[in-house]
């Protein structure tokens, strides 16, 4: 096996395998990439068993063949040569040799035989999508995946689609219990499967994510066999579905709400900031008291003191005192793009519901808390 190849692509290839790579190192084989060659490309792929992502790179192959290497030795090896040329030579006994410039390291492989297989699709039947709408799905919902391994049901975004009058729409939510995050997007082709939903794990959607920072604007998608499959341009990845039932989250979306408040985001977001800095430390958590055309935030630590700031909002209704963690609504706040939010509730104790001004499609739900 014997290959020359262009350090930025090389790079690049190593780069979206980083993550994807076992971490725990139960099976040694899945700590490294698979190096292959097919025609004038060079393929690295890269699993964990749950989520494989391949990619396929320009280069002039001298000599075909296939070796695995560790991920992360390779791509700091191959990212800090000090030419843009690169050779890339298999040796005796699984020995390779990697050349650029002046600088020479040899490096032992593994077999490529003991590396896991990747799943095998056809190319028919993917829906194209936009990247950008695509992205913003994710990054919209991620942050409400909860953490918790006990709560396997939680620890995905629900992934579906519907039927509206103007047309079919997708749909992405996450939640953890404490905060929820909905968002509904246009679909201009039928995705199937996606009719009852999927549950899609938070680390694919990371390296989706991750893919869909790359240039291009189109992606394709696919389900086949408990698998999302997706494609952008030369790499291809693929994601187990989890084996859940997402919770019925229509419950905890408030259908009804007395008092409606409008603020500027970045109010909130710099007062909160500043106001958390002497909350508990355990509870986290900071008073939103509403009063006509007026927000008072307030926070209490028993060791340090307490701190208040009011700022001007546009409301019309009764004194209303909440309490929150301010963590879940600082999250919220940061992945909300609009200039004006609005947020709905119904009594002090009741889930806040939170939205840019400007999307109706885009919904997040906070629990309140007794402070």
């Amino acid at each position: 096996m014997e290959f020359l190849i262009d350090k930025g692509e090389f790079t690049k290839g190593l780069f979206l395998s980083q993550s994807v790579v076992e971490k725990k190192g139960t099976m040694p084989i899945l700590l490294n990439v698979l190096i292959e060659t097919k025609e004038n490309a060079i393929l690295i792929t890269a699993t964990d068993l749950e989520i494989g992502i391949k990619g396929q790179y320009p280069g002039e192959v001298q000599k075909p063949g296939n070796i695995t290497l560790s991920a992360k030795k390779l791509y700091e090896v191959v990212k800090e040569l000090p030419e843009k040329r690169v050779s890339f030579r298999m040796k005796e006994n699984q020995w390779v040799e990697i050349k650029s410039g002046k600088s020479l390291f040899n490096i032992m492989g593994v077999s490529a035989e003991t590396f896991p297989s990747f799943p095998a699709y056809e190319e028919e039947e993917f829906i194209l999508m936009e990247a950008a709408v695509l992205r913003e799905m994710i990054e919209k919902t991620l942050f409400a995946v909860s953490t918790d391994e006990s709560r396997y049901n939680l620890t995905g975004v629900f992934f579906t689609r519907y039927q509206e009058e103007e047309g079919q729409k997708m749909r992405m939510v996450a939640t953890d219990g404490y905060r929820l995050s909905l968002i509904d997007r246009g679909l201009k082709a039928e995705i199937g499967g996606l009719e009852k939903g999927i549950l899609l794990p938070k680390k694919g959607l990371v390296e989706l994510s991750r893919l869909l920072e790359e240039e291009g604007e189109e992606i394709w998608l696919k389900l086949k066999n408990n698998n999302l499959i997706v494609k952008k341009e030369n790499v291809v990845l693929i994601m187990r579905l989890l084996d859940a039932e997402f919770p019925d989250y229509h419950q905890v979306i408030p259908t009804q709400t007395k008092r409606r408040i409008r603020m500027k985001r970045n109010h909130l977001l710099e007062s909160l900031k500043r106001v958390s800095i002497l909350s508990s430390e355990k509870t986290k958590g900071v008073k939103f008291h509403f009063a006509e055309d007026l927000l008072e935030l307030s926070s209490y630590n028993p060791d340090f003191g307490e701190a208040k700031e009011e700022f001007s909002i546009e409301y019309r209704g009764e004194e209303l005192t909440v309490g929150f963690n301010y963590r879940f609504i600082l999250e919220v706040l940061n992945i909300l793009s609009s200039e004006e939010i609005v947020m709905e509730f119904e009594d002090g104790v009741s889930p806040a519901i939170i939205r840019p001004a400007n999307d109706e499609k885009h919904t997040c739900v906070v629990m309140p808390m007794r402070i």
